[in-house]
């Protein structure tokens, strides 16, 4: 048994300060001035309580399966709070059958987070074969995922497969023919810098055909890390006949633009990429406006050696992973863009949402007890040269990770 004293909880559209007692796992009592005085006992007065985290788009560094690779995730994961992760299945080996689905379960089953596999809807080396997603379903696989310009008939079977299996869609949106080997966003930066560009047009028309196709079908969809407002309104107009349909934005898309770009920067080599301010600010008015679901870190991570060469040949990815939680709490909150509700609606409860496992995210006697205690007034610098935030002051910093009812940082 746990005893958490004077937390500050936010449920219910309004704050107070409780103590929860925890067992088995789960909230068992909510209220003011308990005394245990021979259980484990947190102090956290001055501190908030609020659901752990949930990151639906993550990826292993390099893409790369290995178990130093998983431990890393997951010490990243912790310090920010996170407590389940959606794992993009785009990493070699790949996985391609149920054997394949069954051997990385059992690796991934003795991790502190919940690590939840998706699997790629084609085969590897031929995006015009669906690989056997019945199958892998039923051995664990939870999320299909797929680009949204593989073959047509393809993803209309994708699709089918998603209400069939009860299986959410992840989809990234873009048409690789559209950007002429584009490698940032196609501005006056890229211009400036004589770089190929990546459109707006190769992420916005790929959105209205796969949204249309989740309209059809009614299927659960995310729409993952959109990077232009117009996208944004494409999926909130369809919403209307398909509430299961959901928008993903990266903290990076939401505070960072394509400046960051500047003088070579690798480190800001993102896919998809950074955009210009005004887009970024576009972001910013759908976030306030309620049109964006889930903030996702992005993280994808790459070694030192695969940034540290020309721009044309470095590796796309952002490190991002520990400082979700910072970022999103000092340019989001902080600076009142939105309130810390809507942090926790969109960091946890949404994302739960999209998984299916919205009983999992509140504060209330009875639920799992996945939460964080989390110091808003704890400030630190990030102080790794080969991080896009290097230097950045950042607020809020994570006390206390508690996954099923233990402490895991």
């Amino acid at each position: 048994m746990l005893l958490i004293k004077d937390a500050t909880i936010f449920e219910d559209n309004k704050e107070s300060k409780v103590d929860l007692l925890i067992e088995d796992a789960k909230i068992v009592k909510i209220a003011k001035d308990l005394n245990y005085p021979h259980l484990e006992t947190i102090e956290a007065d001055g501190l908030y309580l609020i659901p752990s985290i949930i990151d639906l788009n993550i990826r292993l560094k390099d893409d790369k399966f290995s178990i130093d690779h998983i431990q890393r995730l997951v010490k990243k994961a912790k310090r920010s709070g996170v407590s389940k992760v959606v794992l993009m299945p785009d990493f070699t080996p790949s996985i391609e059958n149920e054997r394949d689905i069954e051997l990385l379960i059992s690796k991934l089953s003795n991790f502190d987070i919940d690590i939840i596999i998706s699997v790629k809807a084609t085969k590897q080396n031929d995006s015009r074969s669906l690989n056997d997603i019945a199958i892998m379903s039923e051995y664990g696989a939870r999320i299909i995922q797929e680009e949204s310009s593989v073959d047509g008939n393809i993803l209309r079977r994708v699709f089918q497969y998603s209400i069939m299996k009860d299986m959410p869609f992840f989809c990234f949106c873009n048409n690789p023919i559209l950007n002429d080997n584009g490698v940032m966003h196609e501005g006056e930066v890229s211009s400036k810098l004589g770089l190929s560009g990546i459109s707006k047009i190769s992420e916005i028309s790929e959105v209205a055909k796969v949204a249309y196709m989740s309209e059809y079908y009614n299927s659960k969809t995310l729409f993952q890390s959109l990077t232009t407002s117009k996208s944004i309104e494409i999926v909130n107009e369809l919403k209307k006949s398909n509430s299961d349909i959901f928008c993903e934005v990266s903290i990076s898309h939401l505070i960072l633009n394509d400046s960051e770009c500047d003088e070579f920067n690798t480190l800001a080599k993102i896919s998809p990429p950074l955009r210009d301010e005004q887009e970024r600010l576009k972001l910013i008015g759908a976030l306030k406006d309620g049109k964006i679901d889930t903030i996702t870190s992005l993280h994808s991570s790459r070694s030192f050696n695969s940034k540290d060469v020309a721009f044309n040949d470095a590796s796309y990815g952002v490190d991002s992973l520990e400082y979700l939680l910072s970022l999103s709490y000092t340019y989001l909150v902080k600076e009142g863009v939105i309130d810390i509700y809507k942090l926790i609606e969109l960091l946890s409860k949404n994302p739960a949402k999209v998984l299916g496992l919205e009983d999992e995210c509140a504060i209330r006697e009875g639920s799992v007890a996945n939460f964080i205690l989390f110091d808003p007034k704890k400030r630190y610098i990030v102080n790794d040269k080969e991080n896009l935030f290097f230097n950045r002051e950042l607020f809020g910093e994570v006390v206390a990770n508690i996954i099923d009812g233990r402490v895991v940082n």
